[in-house]
């Protein structure tokens, strides 16, 4: 009977505990709203790092402290911050597909757009892909497969690798993903935890900045300038990593500036991910289109990487949802399971398909030389708009201008650009850039270059 008093009384204290944690959960927000409400009257940013950074340190201290495990206590404060935000009305940045429903709205009642804001190239995919893709379906090669992939598949990708880059794989390093973004997704899932956080620079793919919220991790940005030539500095780099930081995501070339890194600075980058204990997700999709040497994490590994790549943009495969990734034994292992759990794997005779894409070294020159093409035009086409300033891209397919001056910013821009028949992605897709908008190539050159003209037409 003493021993279940003694529970009784235990469970009562504990009930207790609980309900003054939530009512101190309460309070705490309610400070949250007055300090919002203060931000804004005084035209405050919205988030202060310092300050975040400094109750980090306290909060791992107090663990530390009271014997509370870190995971758990950063668990805590990622619901504590998340629920901040949303008391002070912040929120996360829009996405390039509420531009996208908004220009395939009006293309649904028969208006012709100029679709300039989907990254999708406007080329097919290699023949022999479809006809591999088809013998595949004809001959039942329609079954369940390892998450990681076919064994032909997974030869093929480190032949391939070998051949580009020059560098040797093992076997169970690679594994194929249903998508480049599964492939960056099950990255972040393997080596960011809930609580913990990951270094982001940008203006970048907003996927990055969505996948860490998902996974209830925080996304650490470093914001690259226009007057810097979008070149990411080491210093602050290193001065973002936080005890609580994983990972440092990297891509070039960069979407949406086309930025290339220097070789140079990429070493050091790789060094210094080392000496923090930071694993590099390296995501290469868009390495083909690259118009001078760009770095690859396969050039000079850290201890920790993964390389994260697509058929979408190089074979104009957008629609066939298969990627690929390179990393660890260890790595791959979890990210194999992250795949069994969800997805399964990639379709089997897709997988026939790709096998066959990664030999289509022709329709790959091809369609970067296009693009190239395509670059040069629209890049003398925007030198004739005074109100527009741009760095001419290194890789990728896309220009990221900004305007010098305009009524209302980059979003007001997009919105009136759409009324005269052009769809383009505002800059706050990407990042805090209120004042650009990025155009994708991913259209004809005369279509393009019809779109720029009617973008001319609205600065003029």
């Amino acid at each position: 009977m003493e021993s279940q008093g003694s529970i009784s009384e235990l469970r009562t204290q504990i009930a207790e505990t609980t309900r003054e944690i939530i009512k101190l959960a309460g309070q705490r927000n309610k400070l949250a709203r007055r300090v919002g409400a203060l931000k804004s009257s005084q035209s405050l940013p919205a988030e202060d790092e310092r300050v975040e950074d400094a109750l980090l340190k306290q909060v791992l201290s107090e663990c530390d402290h009271s014997g509370l495990e870190r995971s758990a206590g950063l668990r805590i404060f990622r619901v504590l911050l998340e629920e901040s935000k949303k008391t002070q009305g912040l929120s996360d940045l829009p996405s390039p597909m509420l531009r996208a429903a908004k220009a395939m709205a009006l293309q649904s009642k028969g208006v012709r757009v100029i679709r300039l804001d989907v990254g999708e190239p406007d080329f097919r995919p290699p023949k022999r892909v479809l006809e591999a893709c088809t013998e595949a379906l004809l001959g039942f090669k329609t079954h369940y497969t390892g998450p990681r992939g076919i064994p032909e598949l997974l030869t093929a990708i480190r032949e391939y690798v070998k051949r580009k880059q020059g560098t040797q794989v093992d076997p169970d390093q690679v594994m194929a993903t249903p998508s480049g973004r599964f492939a960056v997704y099950a990255a972040l899932a393997s080596t960011v935890h809930e609580g913990e956080s990951a270094i982001v620079l940008e203006p970048n793919w907003p996927a990055y900045r969505e996948i860490l919220n998902h996974l209830h991790a925080k996304p650490i940005t470093i914001r690259t300038t226009l007057e810097g030539k979008w070149a990411p500095s080491l210093e602050e780099i290193e001065s973002a990593v936080r005890p609580n930081t994983r990972a440092l995501i990297l891509s070039f070339p960069n979407n949406p500036t086309g930025k290339i890194i220097d070789p140079r600075l990429y070493k050091s980058i790789m060094r210094l991910a080392d000496e923090k204990d930071l694993t590099v997700i390296s995501d290469e999709i868009y390495n083909e289109y690259s118009y001078r040497k760009c770095p690859s994490v396969l050039d000079s590994p850290p201890r920790k990487f993964v390389l994260t790549a697509s058929f979408s943009k190089t074979w104009a495969m957008t629609g066939f949802r298969v990627g690929y990734a390179v990393s660890s034994k260890e790595t791959i292992s979890s990210m194999a399971k992250v795949a069994s759990l969800t997805v399964t794997s990639v379709p089997e005779f897709i997988q026939y398909g790709a096998i066959e894409a990664l030999k289509a070294d022709l329709e790959v020159r091809r369609n970067v030389k296009t693009i190239r093409s395509r670059i040069e035009a629209v890049s003398e086409a925007l030198a004739e708009i005074p109100s527009l300033e741009f760095t001419k891209p290194e890789g990728a397919m896309y220009f990221f201008p900004r305007l010098k001056r305009y009524r209302g910013g980059g979003e007001r821009f997009c919105d009136d650009l759409l009324e005269k028949g052009v769809s383009v992605t505002p800059g706050t897709s990407f990042g805090d850039y209120h004042d650009f908008f990025r155009i994708s190539l991913g259209q004809p050159e005369e279509t393009v270059l019809e779109g720029v003209s009617r973008i001319g037409g609205l600065l003029a």
